[in-house]
């Protein structure tokens, strides 16, 4: 017990230092996904995301269309995440971000993160995995923009 103490704050000592980052700061953030508040199209919606429970839907029909998702797999007896998400956005040269991330504090940690994917028509981005520690509350979220 005491050693998953001193993990946990030796963890977020390493975030406050190194790891901890805005996605949706404004620059080319067209809107995403949330494992627990839905879609969002706009950096407030975002934003918002953070705390408050929102469902936005996907774009309609001949925009853009993004989906993600959580996917968990057990690797060397350990169960881990990441987050994997899609942007189909036919003519428009964009990306797809996949991450885990932490929210603590009023600051959203990048847990893992696969960089932006960029590419045309439709892009697919997967995090790398996440081992699970029940000391941290993370999530999947997934990002597009242009």
């Amino acid at each position: 017990m005491i050693r998953r103490v001193l993990f946990s704050l030796l963890t977020i000592a390493l975030f406050f230092s190194i790891g901890h980052a805005y996605a949706a700061d404004g620059q080319g953030v067209s809107g995403g996904w949330d494992e627990r508040t839905g879609y969002f199209k706009t950096v407030s919606d975002y934003n918002n995301s953070l705390t408050d429970k929102i469902s936005i839907p996907a774009a309609d029909e001949g925009e853009v269309k993004h989906t993600g998702k959580r996917e968990s797999k057990v690797i060397d007896g350990t169960r881990n995440h990441r987050a994997h998400g899609w942007t189909t956005w036919v003519g428009v040269y964009h990306y797809t971000r996949a991450r885990m991330e932490q929210y603590f504090l009023g600051t959203t940690y990048i847990l893992t993160d696969s960089g932006r994917i960029w590419g045309e028509d439709g892009t697919e981005a997967i995090s790398p995995w996440w081992a699970y520690d029940p000391d941290i509350d993370d999530k999947a979220r997934t990002y597009y923009g242009h």
